[in-house]
C-alpha cells in the first residue's frame, strides 16, 4: 500500500474515532439515567412539605366553616397555599431537567428547561411569602384592637407589599430580554441576581422579626397559666424558625452565584427556600387550630364556674322544686322557688380561634344576665315549736 494512501486511511480513523469520543463526551446524564441524589432530596422534600401545608391550611378552613365563617385572613393563605404547591411543581420538573447533577453532565436543552422552571419558582416564592405574612397580620388586626398595635400592624402589611413587588419585578426583568434569565447564549444582558437574592432575603428577615415581635406587647402584660405561655411562646417560636431557613438559605446561596456549577448548588438552595415558605404557612394556621385541638379534648380546657351576683351558685334542677331555706332565727322554711332575677355572668363559648385566644389572654367574653328570686314558703317551723304559713 503506497504511503499517501495508508496516511488517508489513518486520518479516517482518527476522524471517526474523534467523533465517536466527542459524543461520548456529550452525552447527557439525565437520558443516560445516572443518580441524582440531590435533585431526589428537592423533589421528594417539596412532596412532603406541600402535603403538610395542604393537610393544615384544609383543617384550618374546615374549621372555619365548621365553626363560624372564613375570615379575610383565610382568603389570603389560600393563594399561598396554591403558590407553594405551584412550587412543589417547579421544584421537581427542576430536579427532572437536571438540578441536583454537575451542569457539565446536563444537555443545553435540559438545562434551558430546567433554568425556565426555576425562574417560575423564584417569582412563586415572592408570591407566597407576601400572600403568608399578610394572612399573619390580618390575623393580628381581628384579636388585637389596641389603635397602636393596628397602625403598626398596616404599616407592617405596607412594607411587606412593597418589598414583594419591588423583588417580583427586579426578578422578572433581571435580563433583557427576559428569556435571557434561562437561556445564557441569547445576546442582552443581566443584571447581578444574586443582589436581588441577598437582598430579598434580608427584608424577609426584617418583616419576619416585626411580625413575630408585634404580639409580644401585647401578650406580655398578661397572667396565664405556665402551660398556656409555654404553648404561646412555642407557636410565636416557630416564627424563629422561618427565620433561620431563611439565613441557611442565604449560605447557599452564594456558591450558586459564585460558582460556574450553578445547577448543582442550586439544588440545596431551593430546599431552604421551600422549607422557608411552608413553614410560614403552617405557622399561620396554627393559631386557628388551637381552638378545635381544646374542643376535642377537653381535658385541655380550666373548668368553667358560674357564679351570681350574690355569691350562689343555682343549678336548673332546682327550679320549681322545694327547698330547705335557713332562717336567721334557726327555724326551717320549706319552701317552692317560682322565679329568680339577679345578675350570673358566665363565660360564652370559645369556639372561634380569636375567642379562645383572648380567653388566653385574660379577655374572655363575658356573659351577664339579670335574674330575680321569689318563693313561695309552706311552712316555718320556730324554736319554740310553733307552726306558721308565711308567703312571700
Amino acid at each position: 500500500m503506497p504511503p499517501t494512501d495508508l496516511t488517508s486511511s489513518t486520518t479516517i480513523l482518527l476522524s471517526h474515532l474523534q467523533f465517536d469520543l466527542s459524543s461520548l463526551i456529550a452525552r447527557d446524564a439525565i437520558d443516560d439515567g445516572l443518580p441524582n441524589p440531590r435533585g431526589k432530596n428537592l423533589a421528594n422534600l417539596a412532596i412532603a412539605f406541600a402535603c403538610l401545608s395542604f393537610f393544615f391550611v384544609s383543617a384550618r378552613l374546615g374549621t372555619r366553616v365548621f365553626m363560624q365563617k372564613l375570615e379575610i385572613d383565610d382568603w389570603f393563605i389560600v393563594p399561598a397555599l396554591l403558590m407553594a404547591l405551584a412550587m412543589a411543581v417547579t421544584f421537581n420538573m427542576e430536579a427532572k431537567n437536571g438540578f441536583g447533577l454537575h451542569t457539565s453532565q446536563v444537555s443545553k436543552g435540559h438545562k434551558i428547561e430546567a433554568l425556565k422552571w426555576f425562574f417560575a419558582a423564584q417569582l412563586l416564592y415572592k408570591i407566597a411569602s407576601c400572600f403568608t405574612k399578610i394572612s399573619i397580620c390580618l390575623f393580628y388586626l381581628r384579636i388585637f384592637p389596641s389603635k397602636n398595635f393596628r397602625v403598626a400592624t398596616f404599616v407592617t402589611i405596607g412594607i411587606v407589599i412593597v418589598y414583594s413587588i419591588a423583588a417580583v419585578s427586579a426578578t422578572i426583568w433581571s435580563c433583557n430580554p427576559i428569556e435571557k434569565s434561562w437561556n445564557k447564549a441569547l445576546p442582552g444582558s443581566c443584571i447581578q441576581i444574586g443582589n436581588v437574592w441577598y437582598s430579598t432575603s434580608v427584608m424577609a428577615i426584617v418583616t419576619d422579626l416585626i411580625i413575630i415581635v408585634l404580639p409580644i406587647y401585647q401578650i406580655r402584660r398578661l397572667q396565664l397559666p405556665l402551660s398556656q405561655k409555654f404553648g404561646l411562646v412555642l407557636m410565636f417560636s416557630l416564627g424563629f424558625f422561618v427565620i433561620a431557613c431563611t439565613v441557611v438559605r442565604m449560605a447557599t446561596v452564594g456558591p450558586a452565584i459564585t460558582a460556574t456549577d450553578t445547577m448543582y448548588y442550586q439544588a440545596t438552595s431551593n430546599s431552604w427556600t421551600f422549607l422557608e415558605v411552608n413553614v410560614s404557612i403552617i405557622c399561620a394556621s396554627l393559631p386557628i387550630l388551637k381552638a378545635p385541638i381544646v374542643k376535642f379534648c377537653p381535658w385541655l380546657m380550666r373548668n368553667k364556674t358560674t357564679t351570681s351576683a350574690y355569691g350562689m351558685n343555682f343549678s336548673k334542677d332546682n327550679y320549681g322544686t322545694k327547698n330547705a331555706l335557713p332562717s336567721h332565727d334557726g327555724s326551717v322554711r320549706h319552701s317552692r322557688i317560682k322565679s329568680v332575677t339577679g345578675k350570673t355572668t358566665t363565660d360564652t363559648p370559645r369556639d372561634s380561634d380569636e375567642e379562645f385566644i383572648l380567653e388566653e389572654m385574660g379577655k374572655g367574653v363575658r356573659k351577664t344576665t339579670e335574674f330575680n328570686v321569689s318563693y313561695e314558703a309552706t311552712s316555718i317551723k320556730n324554736v319554740g315549736g310553733r307552726t306558721s304559713t308565711l308567703k312571700t
